[in-house]
């Protein structure tokens, strides 16, 4: 299935795509089970090459719906604002949009609820968000960490095929450089921040 609209006025480059994917702290896991229905669930990942690396609790209702259907979307994306037409024009309500970075990654999983394995991920979890100069007990499967593994599983994501979407201040210099003005002029909680990224794509 298709996560996104495929448009071409957004379309990324890979190498893009993949640095930016680098830069995020969480994704958004969706599968779909016996039931019908998607299931989702925000978590942490590590993403080595075309592997994603996550964790999650055995109770989860994604966890549950993985076991049923491998066949699963990864979702990065980072939201910067909502931009109102005016912000483009004062007529036409079509220029009223959200501004987003997202790839989405379509993938098939595997699964382990083996403590050690699930050590394991939440090691090299740890590693790649907190550094190998932080200080912790080591996780493995023993007395301080042993009953909390049991509750958990480790989901390995192998990327199949995946889109990435940039609409950051819309297509052209122009219609960015106009977003970019808006966005510092009505000063909202986190406008600066979407105009920085968006004038960074200039």
């Amino acid at each position: 299935m298709d996560a996104m609209y495929d448009s071409a006025k957004y379309r990324v480059d890979p190498a893009d795509a993949e640095v930016f994917v680098q830069g995020q702290h969480h994704g958004m896991l969706v599968a779909v089970g016996a039931e019908g229905w998607p299931q989702v669930t925000i978590l942490p990942f590590v993403k080595t090459g075309d592997l994603i690396e996550l964790h999650a609790l055995q109770a989860d209702s994604t966890f549950a719906a993985v076991q049923q259907n491998p066949n699963v979307t990864f979702l990065v994306e980072d939201y910067l604002a909502w931009t109102p037409h005016f912000f483009q024009s004062e007529l036409d309500a079509g220029q009223a949009s959200l501004q987003f970075l997202a790839v989405a990654y379509e993938c098939e999983a595997s699964w382990s609820t083996d403590p050690s394995e699930v050590a394991g991920a939440l090691s090299r979890l740890l590693h790649a968000y907190e550094g190998a100069e932080a200080t912790y007990e080591p996780i493995e499967d023993g007395q301080f960490y042993g009953g909390r593994l049991r509750r958990l599983a480790t989901i390995r994501l192998r990327v199949l095929r995946s889109q990435a979407k940039f609409k950051a201040g819309g297509s052209g210099t122009e219609v960015k450089r106009k977003t970019v003005a808006g966005l510092r002029a009505r000063r909202e909680p986190g406008d600066e921040r979407a105009a920085e990224v968006i004038e960074a794509t200039l």
